[in-house]
């Protein structure tokens, strides 16, 4: 049977397509026939010959490795065909073509345009681990790609993809034990005489492990690259023009070719390295070390060896200098002739640092184990049974422990267990040094750690520790014992007297206030394990160590104990301890003690370690610093009203140090002086520059004068403020001396009178007409008071002989019009009582003697006072018991009259069976806080911004059910103002009344200034 073949050349690919021109009847056993179904219209080759298969068997077979590979998968497939299509063509058996396909290690799979598997090779099913009979199923080969990866297999073998041939895929295969093996697969389509897809030919190449061989390739690439980098490495290369002779005469004669590497170890391009000319390389080196390099170097390269390895210095461009070290190897061909010179720079510096930093702690810990009294031996056991005696030649005694013990290491090495024991141990400490040390010979433990008392040869009786411990293999054989001794004398003799110390230093705390705390927790699972509380933290927070202890441990020492304002602090605070987010804080904060008072407290905390740095514990100090609290919360004040004073006022205050001529002044000299505070130093120069050229001579004499002859000094003088305004000011000042008599500084202050200069004339006659109108207005209300007074004063003393009836009985009918008319003439004489009151006040003749008072008696005094009124109109009147309250600074009768208004209002004004209420309490920042509450009918809101006005009421319809001119509330709201303080007053119609007597925290006296 002829087989007729046509070639062609199609795509970008070169993919070589044959066609088959006559398919001889009967070869239905053909191998693509045999499966395919598709009989006489199969065949389409991508390549044939016995070369191109050849060079897929070279490449499948394992003699060509790497990418080459992949670029002839398809090709050994198309190959193994056009071998079996080329036997059948010169007769050959059908048998042997299907023989070499199906023995090829190459992956051939052969699909219909459908996508339905066809034909496989047995590569297939060996890949797979499946039998042929398993890979029959159609099913199967779904299963064996993974679900992401079939939607890309399918587009491969898609007959209707207009995607051309060959098609090049990857993707996975899920063999039989489960294993993914990644494959390369080629896709050739197979067509008829008239072009039609009759069968598309996959073929196949495992390249699993050349993927992972690529990726170990690179990290190996990329760790070589940081190894080298880490270790601070270069490699260069230098190449000859030609093949040299034995010898380099002239390395001119060739290229050199640095590393980038190498150009941050010298600091220098590496185009300069690469330029390879001595004068350039010779300068790099250290002076010291120049000549002596260049040297060996050339006579390496005109020598017979190949091996060279240089230590010097390099100088960099930053003019440090720099270690390295320059190894150098000659490569040669069969011949002898130096084909390449190759080497490596590698930086040294830290290296040699490192040595040299090792030596000084070598001679350090030498010295510090001499100081230290601590010695060490070695007993190499490798290789030998404990049950016998390991020979003493193994056995290393320092010097150190020789001075220790005070026996030489011959005699340590021919001494036996027992002879030590009986000769330099303490009989009391005999039987368990000698157990110990019996049982680490025989190997019955590993370690041992035991403290006794040594009687040394010459020292007499010491305190050694000894300490020793064992090494073994990984079979459990002993490797080698190493032990330290140390004299320990003179730590036991401290820890005596660190007792005594800490004795001495618990009684410092308690001289000193100051307790300390700590806790300790377990660095894996987080949680305390213990906690310490001092007595002297127990005195001074009032909290007994079980508590305080108890309260660390379960976490609720910060919810229970710090003042309610900065417990969020403290709480953030312990946490990030515990966390180990910080490594300590110094916080003040409140606790309220168990008595009821309130103290500050400083805290600072420390946490400690563990050797990887984890947090196992915290240790801390308390102190009380209420008094210094209440100092500085006082200084602050005074700082605060000093300088609203001098603002206000107008008044600066300046210091000069006569030693430097520097001035310190306040803000407020700035202002006056036309200049922004902090603008500029305010100096002497300064100052004069800006007076009146007038009034500098004179004061400049009247401070010389002060210099001269210590004295105060007062000046009046202009300014010219630098926008060209005139100011007059008052300066007056005062010299400071030393202990010696010597002018150090003078102190003074400066105020602007500008403003009373212009208004003095103004004022004085003013004043004349306030003197007049004042003394009009004092007459008039004294004659007033008088006419008045003595008139009314006659009729309540008449009606209360009346009402009482000593000059005889009368009739009952006149009781109710007596009571009247006493009544009436005692509003009349309050209200009376009450102009008298609001006219002293407007013309500033009410003045308040102030001294400290008891607030929580005079509320119930005046409570007291009321209490009778309430209980006959019907009215409960209570006071909150508000606890303890503190001292206030003030004039008692006007806290009691203005709290006696409050309360008389709200009487009047509540119905029967209401209620009034007074509570008191005090606010560290708002003050003292006293409101009287009532449940009465409450006042309109358009009428509360008039309440305080002379003369004005909560009620103004012509039939007002209340009495009273409008004054009660006027005089409070005055007598209040001379307190510093205000009244707040909040109704609502139907609501009741609320009205708030505050005062300042300045005039509150807690309980430490008291």
């Amino acid at each position: 049977m002829r087989w007729d073949l046509e070639f062609s050349t199609k795509g970008r690919g070169c993919a070589t397509e044959a066609v088959l021109t006559e398919f001889a009847p009967g070869s239905a056993e053909s191998w693509l026939g045999k499966r395919s179904g598709i009989g006489r219209s199969l065949g389409a080759l991508l390549l044939g010959g016995t070369t191109v298969a050849g060079l897929g068997w070279l490449g499948l077979s394992g003699h060509i490795s790497g990418p080459g590979v992949l670029a002839i998968g398809a090709v050994a497939a198309s190959g193994f065909l056009g071998l079996s299509l080329a036997a059948r063509q010169r007769g050959a058996p059908a048998i042997l073509a299907d023989a070499i396909i199906e023995r090829a290690p190459t992956l051939l799979i052969v699909t219909d345009p459908k996508g339905r598997v066809l034909r496989f090779n047995r590569a297939c099913a060996d890949l797979t681990g499946y039998s042929p009979a398993e890979l029959d199923d159609n099913a199967l080969w779904g299963r064996l790609v993974p679900a992401e990866e079939q939607n890309a297999v399918a587009r491969a073998v898609d007959a209707r993809s207009t995607a051309p041939f060959p098609r090049i895929n990857e993707n996975h295969w899920i063999t039989k034990s489960g294993e993914r093996r990644l494959l390369r697969w080629t896709c050739s389509d197979i067509r008829d005489r008239q072009g039609r897809l009759s069968a598309i030919i996959a073929a196949g190449v495992d390249v699993t492990d050349l993927r992972r061989s690529e990726a170990t390739n690179a990290r190996a690439t990329l760790a070589l690259k940081r190894a080298q980098r880490i270790a601070r490495l270069a490699h260069w290369s230098w190449v000859p023009a030609a093949p040299s002779e034995t010898r380099i005469t002239d390395d001119r004669s060739g290229r050199y070719i640095y590393a980038p590497e190498a150009a941050d170890i010298f600091d220098v391009s590496v185009e300069r390295l690469d330029r390879g000319d001595d004068d350039g390389y010779a300068a790099l080196i250290h002076p010291a070390d120049r000549t002596h390099a260049m040297r060996i170097y050339r006579d390496f390269l005109a020598s017979d060896r190949d091996q060279l390895s240089q230590d010097y210095r390099v100088r960099r461009a930053d003019g440090d200098f720099r270690h390295i070290r320059v190894i150098s190897e000659k490569l040669r061909n069969a011949a002898g002739q130096i084909t390449e010179l190759v080497g490596t720079v590698q930086d040294l510096t830290a290296i040699r640092r490192a040595e040299f930093a090792a030596q000084q702690v070598q001679t350090i810990l030498s010295a510090a184990h001499k100081l230290a009294g601590i010695g060490y031996w070695f007993r190499d056991e490798a290789g030998f049974d404990l049950a016998r005696e390991v020979p003493e030649t193994r056995f290393h005694y320092s010097a150190e422990a020789q001075a220790v013990s005070g026996v030489s290491e011959a005699d340590m090495r021919a001494m036996s267990v027992d002879e030590f024991v009986d000769r330099f141990v303490h009989v009391a400490d005999r039987t368990q040094v000698r157990r110990a040390l019996q049982r680490f010979r025989d190997g019955e433990t590993d370690h041992y750690t035991a403290e006794y008392t040594y009687l040394h040869p010459q020292h007499g009786e010491r305190v050694l520790r000894a300490i020793a411990i064992r090494e073994r293999d990984g079979d459990g054989r002993p490797l080698h014992a190493t032990g330290l001794i140390q004299d320990i004398t003179n730590i036991r003799r401290g820890e005596i007297a660190l007792r005594d110390s800490e004795r001495q230093l618990e009684a410092a705390h308690h001289l000193a206030r100051l307790g300390y705390w700590s806790w300790l927790k377990d660095a894996d699972s987080g949680t305390l394990k213990s906690a310490i509380w001092s007595k002297e933290a127990a005195s001074i927070t009032g909290i007994d160590s079980a508590t305080a202890e108890a309260a660390m441990l379960d976490g609720t020492f910060e919810h229970r104990f710090p003042h309610p304002d900065d417990r969020l602090r403290l709480m953030r605070a312990i946490s990030e301890l515990h966390d180990g987010k910080r490594n300590g804080y110094d916080l003040d904060y409140r606790l309220r003690r168990a008595d009821g008072r309130e103290i500050w407290l400083r805290s600072l905390a420390e946490t400690l370690k563990d050797d990887e740095g984890r947090t196992i514990g915290a240790f801390g100090v308390l102190q009380d610093i209420t008094e210094r609290k209440n100092a500085e919360a006082d200084l602050r004040r005074a700082h605060l009203s000093l300088a609203n004073a001098q603002r206000i006022a107008h008044v600066g205050n300046w210091s000069r140090s006569m030693a430097t001529n520097e001035v310190a002044c306040s803000d407020e000299v700035y202002r006056i002086f036309g200049l922004e505070p902090g603008s500029t130093p305010f100096t002497v120069d300064l100052m004069l520059s800006l007076v009146h050229p007038d009034d500098r001579a004179k004061l400049m004499r009247d401070i010389g004068n002060t210099i001269a002859n210590p004295a105060p000094f007062l000046s009046e003088h202009r300014i010219i403020l630098p926008n060209g305004a005139v100011k007059t000011v008052r300066q007056q000042g005062e010299a400071l001396l030393d202990s010696d008599g010597r002018l150090v500084r003078l102190e003074g202050i400066v105020l602007d009178i500008s403003d009373i200069k212009a208004r003095e004339e103004a004022l004085n006659q003013a004043r004349i007409r306030a003197e007049m109108a004042d003394r009009a207005k004092t007459e008039f209300l004294a004659n007033m008071s008088h006419e008045l007074r003595t008139p009314l004063n006659a009729v309540i003393g008449f009606s209360d002989v009346l009402a009482q009836q000593i000059m005889g009985p009368i009739p009952s009918v006149y009781t109710e019009s007596i009571d009247a008319i006493r009544t009436s003439a005692r509003h009349l004489l309050e209200i009376i009582s009450d102009l008298l009151e609001m006219s002293r006040i407007e013309s500033g003749e009410r003045h308040l003697q102030e001294f400290p008072f008891d607030v929580r008696n005079a509320i119930h005094e005046c409570g007291r006072h009321f209490s009778a009124q309430a209980q006959r109109d019907g009215i409960i009147l209570s006071i909150d018991d508000t606890g303890r309250l503190p001292a206030l600074i003030g004039e008692e009768r006007a806290f009691k009259q203005v709290l006696g208004n409050l309360l008389s209002n709200a009487l009047k004004f509540t119905p029967r069976n209401g209620r009034v209420t007074i509570t008191a309490t005090n606010d560290p920042d708002a003050g003292l806080l006293v409101a009287v509450s009532d449940t009465g009918s409450g006042i309109a809101p358009k009428l509360l911004p008039k309440l305080g006005r002379p003369f004005a009421q909560g009620e103004t319809s012509l039939t007002r059910r209340y009495g009273g001119v409008g004054l009660g509330l006027a005089i409070s709201r005055r007598l209040m103002d001379l307190h510093d303080g205000r009244l707040e007053i909040t109704s609502a119609p139907g609501a009741g009344t609320r009205v708030i007597m505050i005062f300042p925290p300045e005039r509150v006296l807690s309980e430490n200034t008291r």
